[in-house]
């Protein structure tokens, strides 16, 4: 068991390391969304028999961080970066004052 541990450590390891030249994605950001990613899935795994709804959805979230991390590649980071490209975008802020 602590062989395929330290198996998956290293190949997360060299997957950070390596320069990603489509990847959307930091390095720092890389480490911080497989270690946060990997928090969620355990505890994800550990609950999947008390509350399987919740499990099922740290689960998927935890997979998705790690996922992230190690292939240094977003989805959702890269529409974003898409749709600011295309147009200006102009932030507009309210303030209200009640009395």
């Amino acid at each position: 068991m602590n062989g395929i541990l330290n198996l998956a450590f290293d190949k997360i390891k060299r997957k950070i390391e390596d320069n990603c030249n489509d990847g959307n994605v930091g390095a720092s950001e890389r480490v911080l969304s497989v270690i946060s990613g990997g928090l969620i899935l355990g505890i994800g795994v550990k609950q999947l028999f008390r509350s399987p709804i919740s499990a099922i959805s740290g689960i998927t979230l935890g997979g998705a961080l790690v996922y992230r991390g190690v292939t240094g590649h977003c989805s959702v980071k890269g529409a974003i970066e898409k749709v600011t490209q295309k147009e200006d975008v102009t932030v507009i802020e309210h303030r209200y004052f009640v009395k």
